[in-house]
């Protein structure tokens, strides 16, 4: 009976332990995703206009703030 006790409680344990650590890594906040993190314009002319469009889309759960952007 014991056996049987331990072989029903053990895994239902770490199911319970997996639910639990599952939920601990959920992250709340901003989250950023870049199609693309850089971009190179190779050889510019000194008087060119070089434009170029990032695409930012927010995956979290609260808005996203972009504070400061910089050339590279």
């Amino acid at each position: 009976m014991k056996k049987l006790l331990y072989l029903i409680s053990l895994p239902t344990l770490l199911v319970l332990l997996n639910y639990h650590l599952c939920l601990a890594e959920q992250v709340t906040g901003p989250r950023m995703i870049l199609e693309e993190i850089s971009f190179d314009a190779k050889e510019v002319r000194e008087d060119a206009v070089i434009e170029h469009v990032f695409k930012v889309l927010n995956t979290g759960d609260s808005s996203l703030e972009i504070n400061k952007v910089s050339a590279g």
